[in-house]
């Protein structure tokens, strides 16, 4: 019996190891691509932090553009901020692009604006597979943060999301329900037999 709950012990630690695994944020550990533009969005806007950026603990992008505003990515999202005000120009684009140039995360499947307390006004986004863009021509912004969030999904997920079969539970579901199972055999015979 005790070689029974060891084993249940073992096989729920290594389950919660992988699930926290497969829990990792889109952006965590990776390299990501960031590119400011102004104007249209094939002219690159020298006065900013362009250029790869590993994702890590603290502050990735300390100059969003012209010395205003920092970017911190983390899990699948990310946070501008910006501590003073001004306001952009309005061009056909006048924001940034954050790309996925070494094909290291999983496709974009959406991205949204959770929070803004910065911009006057709702930033226009866009994304594509490997691309995130966020355009806020002609909005005034002051002291505040945006926060956007992205849910992406592996290519072997996306292709079994697109198709029409229905969805299959993944392994540690059986797992679970087997640990429950053995569980409440364990405690049926303990009743059974007087040990309550």
């Amino acid at each position: 019996m005790i070689t029974l709950l060891k084993w249940m012990g073992l096989s729920f630690a290594a389950w919660c190891s992988f699930i926290g695994a497969a829990t990792a944020g889109v952006f965590d550990g990776k390299i990501i691509h960031y590119q400011y533009f102004f104007h249209d969005p094939d002219t690159l806007y020298s006065h900013a932090s362009n250029g790869n950026h590993l994702v890590g603990s603290g502050v990735e992008i300390t100059n969003v553009v012209d010395g205003y505003g920092t970017l911190d990515l983390s899990g699948d999202g990310f946070v501008v901020n910006f501590d003073r005000g001004t306001s952009f120009n309005s061009a056909t684009f006048n924001g940034f692009v954050i790309s996925d140039l070494y094909d290291s995360m999983d496709t974009f499947t959406s991205f949204s604006l959770v929070s803004n307390t910065g911009v006057a006004g709702a930033p226009v986004l866009n994304f594509d597979a490997d691309h995130l863009s966020v355009n806020w021509q002609g909005l005034g912004f002051g002291g505040g943060s945006l926060h956007f969030i992205t849910t992406s999904l592996p290519p072997t997920e996306l292709a079994t999301a697109d198709s029409a079969t229905s969805p299959v539970p993944e392994p540690e579901i059986y797992a679970m329900f087997m640990a429950g199972l053995g569980l409440m055999g364990f405690m049926a015979r303990r009743r059974k037999s007087g040990q309550v």
